[in-house]
């Protein structure tokens, strides 16, 4: 039976010395843009604050380099094209463009620097640094329809009893039509992963790729570390369901 979406699971992806420097410049800038979800404190690539962090900070600079291009994204859809017959979903487009300056809006839709009628398929990087305290959850959801590769990369272990729990979810009713926020009685969880740092997990974003975060509540450990991001398309990716 195929898939709702494909994911690869990364251990040691980042070493542990380097959660800790990346922690440690977080720590010391200590300027974020916004607080979402109950406690998730961001700092979101193409801010202010970013481009400051990004400067003041090397080792989180150097990863940032790192992913930030064509190469790192070429190296994840070899990965993810060997395991794509596994997936109900296909994407049907070829990207024709990488961009490193390019992000999405985080609030409002569209995406910056570029205009909307554009017919190059343009794939970018947006990501966050976050740090989530006491309250922090997420409800099953599947991300915004431009994202093509989801990823998130833990910098911190946190203890069971921390919460924090990163869940996805297969989906139980038979005739489904895929909204961004389902029903909690329409799906079910599959997977669960626990922080545990520099592992990391990145995932097709298909229409059925709903996930959820169970809420922190930082009874060992008081901040939850991590890093969220996506390589997006600048338009709709045209996911094909191939079993229709």
């Amino acid at each position: 039976m195929k898939k709702e979406f494909i994911y690869f699971y990364k251990k040691n992806f980042l070493s542990e010395i380097l959660c800790k420097k990346i922690i440690s410049e977080i720590d010391r800038f200590n300027l974020f843009d916004d607080i979402v979800m109950s406690g998730r404190k961001r700092i979101n690539k193409g801010s202010k604050n970013f481009k400051k962090f990004i400067n003041k900070s090397l080792n989180s600079r150097l990863f940032f380099e790192k992913i930030n291009n064509s190469k790192f994204y070429e190296k994840l859809e070899k990965k993810f094209n060997k395991k794509k017959n596994l997936c109900k979903w296909e994407k049907n487009i070829e990207y024709t463009q990488f961009s490193k300056t390019i992000y999405g809006a985080q609030k409002g839709k569209g995406i910056t620097g570029v205009k909307s009628n554009i017919k190059k398929n343009i794939i970018y990087l947006d990501m966050d640094f976050s740090v989530s305290e006491k309250g922090y959850f997420r409800g099953p959801h599947r991300d915004r329809d431009s994202r093509v590769i989801n990823f998130l990369i833990y910098l911190n272990d946190l203890s069971k009893q921390d919460g924090g729990i990163l869940n996805f979810y297969d989906i139980l009713k038979k005739k489904f039509q895929y909204p961004r926020f389902p029903k909690k009685s329409d799906v079910k969880i599959k997977k669960n992963f626990f922080s545990k740092n520099g592992d990391a997990i990145f995932f097709y974003s298909t229409p059925g790729s709903y996930h959820a975060v169970t809420k922190f509540l930082g009874k060992k450990i008081k901040k939850r570390y991590f890093i969220y991001g996506s390589y997006s398309l600048n338009k709709k990716v045209p996911w094909v369901n191939t079993i229709v």
